[in-house]
């Protein structure tokens, strides 16, 4: 873990990036990021990131982009579900809110909403550089989240409650986030509140 001191912070709608697919498909909601240290814009095609979280609407069938050397971790928020063909395997189905589904990057992958458009949340990790997890909650729960690299927590309906150790409790509402580094923290979603934890490493 890197040895900078804790930090806290917020981050609104109005801070989030919105950048085409690399395939042409569509459009990603760009949550976070940390770019590479060649200091390229990370959503721009063929610039690189150590890490970033992002949220994508899929109306219709199509493919994934390829991102050689990256680990994906990807959930369904909002709508039924989706159908997922990586690398010519059989499909895996993952429905609203179910455990985050891991993939590499530069696996050929099919998408197909199982009905009607969904929309998901997506972690992506340099593999060389990041390892990660992304955890969702769903009220009332509580999530320890341990000292990492990097702790993303969004809000996507209601409002979330995150205490830093050490620190006072965090209200973080709906379609905001909290980016902390270098501390844990206890999230906690009350009932009806739904949320996103993405918790990044550096290797």
């Amino acid at each position: 873990m890197s040895s900078n001191p804790p930090s806290v912070t917020r981050l609104t709608p109005a801070d989030h990036r919105r950048v085409p697919w690399k395939n042409g498909g569509g459009v990603t909601t760009e949550l976070a990021v940390e770019p590479a240290a060649d200091g390229r814009p990370g959503g721009l095609p063929g610039g690189r990131f150590v890490w970033r979280v992002s949220i994508a609407d899929v109306v219709e069938p199509g493919p994934f982009s390829a991102f050689p050397g990256y680990d994906r971790l990807i959930a369904v928020v909002e709508g039924d579900g989706m159908r997922l063909s990586v690398d010519g395997a059989p499909p895996v189905e993952r429905r609203r809110l179910e455990p985050a589904f891991a993939f590499p990057g530069e696996a050929p992958v099919w998408c197909e909403p199982t009905a009607g458009p969904i929309r998901d949340v997506n972690l992506m990790l340099d593999r060389a550089s990041a390892a990660g997890a992304l955890t969702l909650l769903a009220g009332p729960v509580a999530h320890r989240a341990a000292a990492v690299d990097v702790l993303l927590v969004h809000a996507l309906d209601g409002a979330l409650s995150v205490t830093p150790e050490g620190g006072e409790a965090l209200t973080v509402p709906a379609g905001h986030s909290l980016l902390l580094r270098g501390t844990a923290a206890l999230v906690e979603a009350p009932a009806g509140a739904e949320g996103v934890c993405a918790e990044v490493r550096r290797r």
